[in-house]
């Protein structure tokens, strides 16, 4: 049977993904099932056999779009990262579900602009509308660019899916990534969960001049409403760091701790937390709470060390993997995904339990 959308009641094409999950088994699985080939015990055959007849999954649909060999471009645009980054880990995941779509003919066209730059951004959706892709994958750093570039996208009949973030009202297919909102809150709740606080300190970044770019504008809402909420009398200080100039950030906090003795808990709700580890190191107190986000190596290595005590996180590379592979399923097929807006779980890392994640 077919599988409905409850919304507009229009019927949805099952995928191999939606059998996959409802298995939970591989793609590579159900295909080796579907074709006879390779070993699978006869329990997961009866299952994904089962699958495929509750969900109406139509494999000769799949064995059409594979003779066809259209070849499929998808256009990945996302800040350019150095190595150990946060987005590095974000193109790793495109790259896992590329392979993983082996049976299709796709191409994945990376777009990388400077995340300080709107116009770096600009000339990158640029050359993307210029190249006409099938589909485009994109993140939110820039607020107004990217509801325009949205815009345009709608325009030109290309479909578009969000990874990271996304912003509510526009036409994208499908979104994956962490609720930032909530993220934000579980940050608050990890930093004051032991005490009562009178003041607390929010790390920034200076990141343009304009101020265009504010990734975490919803995590950082999160995490003043949690605490407004449970402490309104909470005076919350904001200090911005230069994330290029390691002695500005030395002198950034030094100056501020100096100045205000009686704050000892700070968090970061961007991903670079480590860029305070110096100053952590050499200034440490044992009473600090320190809270940050995301497990990229340099942040592990923070926690590791003790200086921090808490990194909320997910599965970063799977945010852009499933985004990938649901979108193009979704593009390639003609078809609406299961669920539009997937959240990943978060995840509390702690120096006593990280080594296992």
């Amino acid at each position: 049977m077919a599988k409905t959308n409850k919304i507009n009641n229009t019927p949805v094409q099952a995928t191999i993904f939606d059998v996959a999950r409802m298995c939970n088994v591989s793609r590579g699985t159900v295909d080796r099932v579907i074709h006879n080939r390779g070993r699978v015990s006869q329990d997961t055959v009866d299952k994904v056999k089962r699958a495929i007849e509750i969900l109406g999954y139509s494999p000769n649909l799949n064995a059409s779009i594979l003779a066809s060999k259209k070849t499929y471009t998808f256009a990945c645009l996302i800040p350019g990262f150095e190595h150990g980054e946060y987005w590095e880990k974000i193109h790793e995941g495109f790259i896992a579900g590329a392979n993983s779509l082996y049976n299709y003919n796709i191409e994945v066209d990376f777009h990388f602009y400077d995340q300080t730059n709107p116009e770096s951004y600009i000339r990158c959706t640029d050359d993307i509308l210029a190249s006409r892709p099938h589909g485009v994958i994109m993140n939110t750093t820039f607020k107004e660019e990217t509801i325009r570039f949205a815009g345009m996208l709608d325009e030109e009949g290309i479909p578009f899916a969000f990874v990271d973030d996304k912003f509510d009202g526009l036409n994208y297919t499908v979104y994956y990534g962490m609720d930032p909102y909530k993220s934000g809150r579980l940050g608050a709740f990890l930093l004051t969960n032991h005490f009562n606080p009178d003041e607390l300190l929010l790390v920034r970044l200076i990141r343009d001049t304009n101020h265009k770019a504010d990734p975490n504008a919803k995590r950082r809402q999160g995490f003043l409403d949690y605490i407004s909420m449970k402490f309104p009398e909470c005076r919350i200080h904001t200090v911005f760091i230069n994330p290029t100039d390691p002695q500005q950030i030395y002198v950034t906090l030094k100056d501020f701790f100096a100045n205000n003795p009686d704050v000892k808990h700070l968090i970061m709700i961007n991903s670079r937390i480590f860029l305070i580890d110096e100053y952590l190191r050499e200034n440490p107190d044992t009473k600090r709470v320190v809270v940050g986000f995301d497990d990229i190596e340099p942040n592990l290595a923070s926690l590791r060390s003790g200086h921090i005590e808490f990194l909320v996180t997910r599965h970063i590379s799977s945010q852009s993997r499933l985004a990938l592979t649901t979108f193009a399923e979704c593009v390639i097929r003609g078809v609406k995904p299961q669920k539009r807006d997937n959240f990943l779980h978060m995840d509390i890392l702690h120096r006593l339990n990280m080594d296992d994640y």
